[in-house]
């Protein structure tokens, strides 16, 4: 078994899963599966850690959504803001064939930066996008050598952070 993680960031994917399930079943309608499964994996890192994150981004997005189901979403979740080197770090993980959503996301699991200064990056991405985790999981000591190398040049905090573990829901569900 893997350790449990201190902090996790969720991607967007799984942040509207879950609001999406709430939509409907406040509607009396079922929700999906992935929906379920979003859910289940989201409900099971809350009930280990409270250093929960989402980017900007999705902040952004949760603000214009109806409040009574963003809410609790929002006030689960704090946000990054992108940090210094965050857009460094994307573009060279666009050089592995990332998308630009997704080499964003795992760039703020690195170099993400708390509205207080507090934290940078968490240990964990939990993503619903599979081809992120494949090519994550394909490339990962390439990936290792890049950020080493970019770090190691870094001076202060930065020189001592680490690449998030990157996991799909399914994995929460079994793994922690």
């Amino acid at each position: 078994m893997t350790s449990r993680p201190s902090s996790v960031l969720f991607d967007k994917g799984v942040i509207r899963r879950v609001y999406e399930r709430h939509v409907r079943l406040a509607a009396g309608r079922p929700p999906t599966l992935l929906q379920v499964e979003a859910a289940g994996a989201y409900a099971r890192v809350t009930s280990f850690t409270n250093s929960l994150w989402i980017t900007q981004q999705t902040a952004n997005i949760l603000h214009r959504r109806t409040p009574v189901f963003a809410a609790p979403i929002l006030s689960d979740c704090r946000s990054f803001k992108k940090g210094r080197y965050l857009r460094r770090w994307a573009r060279r993980l666009r050089d592995f064939g990332f998308s630009a959503e997704a080499a964003i996301v795992l760039a703020y699991a690195s170099f993400g930066v708390s509205a207080d200064g507090t934290q940078i990056g968490t240990e964990v991405v939990v993503t619903a996008d599979l081809r992120l985790v494949t090519r994550y999981e394909d490339n990962t000591a390439e990936i290792e050598r890049r950020f080493m190398e970019m770090v190691t040049a870094l001076t202060g905090v930065y020189a001592t952070l680490t690449l998030p573990r990157v996991f799909t829901t399914a994995d929460v569900l079994t793994i922690f």
